[in-house]
């Protein structure tokens, strides 16, 4: 008997277990929460090492801990519901290198943008980071005196980053956003799993938002800005998710972006975070730009479509 339509785990209409889906979020939003709310009554800075190392630790592997939870509870497997396989390489390896184009249209969308202009004076985001014009300059001595030029130095790194530390720490969130949360609402077809993922992704960082994280000087709207985001970046992830059958593609696109994120800052001038940031108005530009790049692929050039609105089989 197929385990979606015992009696004992609720099936709606639509084929979803909503009680599962259900536990999963409790779970998600009950330890990431909980941890976030530590965080502010402790008084830990997020910029501080220990700020860092309680968010990656308790906040971004708060998805992780509940999906495991969830298979747990329902005597299934972690592997098979969380994708945990190599799956089509040549689709992890683009999902690997997708922040490229999604921090280039970061950069070339806020450049057209009023009052945004393109720099390369290294020492205004410096400055910004909190370093003394002495340590700027030698910052920047520093990276004149490398063999390549910048941009390429920081891609790469950002690159080896999301393969590597950004990518254990990503995973923390992936095994649950599309793990789990992709598995159980794959009935739901691309769009609408997509959206809802996105939104329940963005939701779920407001506490860390509300506390400075990556708009200190806007959080409460930083919260829409972000949620926005989310939603807009949701379908690459359900696409190169899908098309390479792991969760390993989102979790090196989600490992690599962190790496890669901060390039439009270094390299935008002239406003807020909430528009040049990479979760910001020339962020979320970039992000329907490449899903539109997903929709021409899958229309015009893959063999099988799946954002026609058709249910998923995320693994198979």
């Amino acid at each position: 008997m197929d385990s979606r339509t015992t009696p004992d785990r609720k099936t709606s209409e639509s084929g979803i277990r909503t009680r599962k889906v259900g536990l999963f979020l409790a779970l998600a939003f009950g330890i990431a929460w909980t941890g976030a709310i530590v965080l502010y009554l402790v008084g830990i800075e997020l910029g501080t090492l220990a700020g860092l190392v309680f968010v990656v630790v308790v906040v971004m592997w708060a998805p992780a801990f509940a999906a495991i939870g969830t298979q747990l509870r329902y005597g299934e497997s972690i592997r098979e519901g969380c994708g945990l396989a190599l799956g089509r390489l040549r689709w992890v390896g683009l999902a690997w290198v997708t922040p490229v184009a999604l921090v280039a249209g970061t950069i070339g969308i806020g450049t057209a943008l009023p009052g945004v202009s393109f720099t390369t004076d290294y020492a205004v985001f410096l400055l910004e980071l909190g370093l003394s014009q002495d340590e700027a300059a030698e910052a920047i001595a520093q990276l004149e005196g490398m063999p390549v030029p910048p941009a390429v130095l920081f891609v790469v790194s950002g690159l080896v980053a999301g393969l590597t530390i950004n990518a254990l720490a990503a995973l923390g969130e992936e095994l649950g956003w599309r793990g789990v949360l992709l598995t159980e609402l794959a009935p739901l077809g691309f769009w609408k799993l997509s959206i809802f993922t996105g939104a329940v992704w963005g939701i779920w960082h407001a506490p860390i938002i509300l506390q400075g994280h990556n708009f200190p000087d806007a959080p409460l709207v930083g919260v829409f800005v972000m949620t926005a985001a989310t939603i807009a970046m949701a379908p690459i992830y359900t696409y190169l998710t899908v098309r390479a059958r792991s969760v390993l593609a989102a979790t090196v696109l989600h490992g690599s972006f962190n790496g890669l994120g901060a390039l439009s800052l270094v390299y935008l001038t002239g406003a807020r975070n909430l528009v040049t940031a990479p979760v910001g108005v020339a962020g979320i530009g970039a992000a329907v730009l490449v899903t539109a790049l997903c929709v021409v692929h899958d229309r015009l050039i893959a063999d099988e479509q799946i954002t026609t609105g058709g249910a998923l089989s995320p693994w198979t």
